[in-house]
């Protein structure tokens, strides 16, 4: 940050509220053939006027208000037509406000262009997903496996978000694992929010390896075809204990022989979060490390 102005540092810091996973690609050692435009040289075209108003599409965001972002970023749009880094900031707002339309008619040229921006295909893919286009949701899942597989996506970056479904007054958001992750190798993940924004319900397709023996043994032709046991577990938030730790029920609903399909999940992860499905078993009072 040596040598920027304490505005331009600012502007940075506000902006890592937008798109987290943004940050993480320029992490990644794993550079397209053709550069892409990053946030900095967006930010060296701007006037002192239109990096205000850049920062405050970026605190209408931080702050839900995502009709406000994507209107400044439209404006700004008007100045620097096509720009890939608005388009996918004010693309990353219009989903967030509902704006499917939009979201598909901007990110579409800036994939095609670039089918190597996983930044455009991660998005274009949730706009699939909930503009209710499930092939093309399905291609674009495909396309960011493969991108992962070239080590074109950011080493840390492990799931994106594929879709948010509102559930009564709750909304379901989903995410895919590029890579199973952490201990029980989650494949997908979900969050359930309350109309506060209030978190209470985490929903996942798991594949322990500690399953695994005992699938083999029950199902050995299977296994020897590399075909995994899968659960459908969920944890409901139960507040802090006496001692003041984080704890959890926690839930199995299901098994899987085999990856179940992102459409299965979708139904699965839909009925557990509107309460239409009941447990197998349940565990109380787990404390979250």
């Amino acid at each position: 940050m040596r040598g920027m102005s304490s505005a331009s540092v600012a502007l940075l810091m506000l902006l890592s509220l937008l798109l987290p996973v943004i940050s993480l690609a320029q992490a990644s050692p794993a550079v397209p053939a053709v550069r892409t435009e990053s946030t900095q040289d967006l930010i060296a075209k701007l006037n002192p006027q239109q990096k205000q108003q850049f920062a405050d599409a970026g605190k209408a965001f931080s702050e839900h208000r995502f009709a406000d972002s994507l209107a400044i970023h439209e404006l700004l749009l008007k100045d620097f037509p096509g720009d890939p880094i608005l388009s996918k900031f004010a693309s990353e707002a219009a989903l967030h406000g509902g704006d499917t339309g939009f979201a598909l008619n901007t990110l579409k040229p800036i994939a095609q262009a670039d089918p190597d921006d996983w930044q455009a295909a991660s998005l274009l893919t949730r706009a699939c997903a909930e503009s209710g286009d499930k092939a093309c949701r399905d291609a674009g899942m495909a396309h960011m496996l493969d991108l992962h597989s070239r080590g074109i996506t950011p080493p840390r970056m492990v799931e994106y978000v594929v879709e948010t479904v509102k559930v009564g007054e709750n909304t379901l958001l989903i995410n895919t694992s590029l890579e199973p992750w952490g201990t029980y190798k989650v494949y997908a993940f979900g969050k359930v929010t309350d109309s506060a924004g209030k978190l209470f319900l985490s929903i996942s397709v798991e594949s322990s390896d500690f399953d695994q023996p005992g699938f083999a043994k029950a199902h050995p032709d299977e296994a020897a075809k590399g075909i995994r046991l899968f659960s459908l577990d969920a944890y409901r938030e139960t507040g802090l204990n006496a001692n003041g730790q984080r704890t959890q029920t926690h839930y199995t609903f299901n098994f899987f022989d085999g990856q179940p399909s992102y459409e299965t999940i979708r139904d699965q992860f839909i009925n557990v979060a509107g309460g239409k499905s009941a447990p197998m078993s349940s565990r109380t009072g787990l404390i979250v490390q």
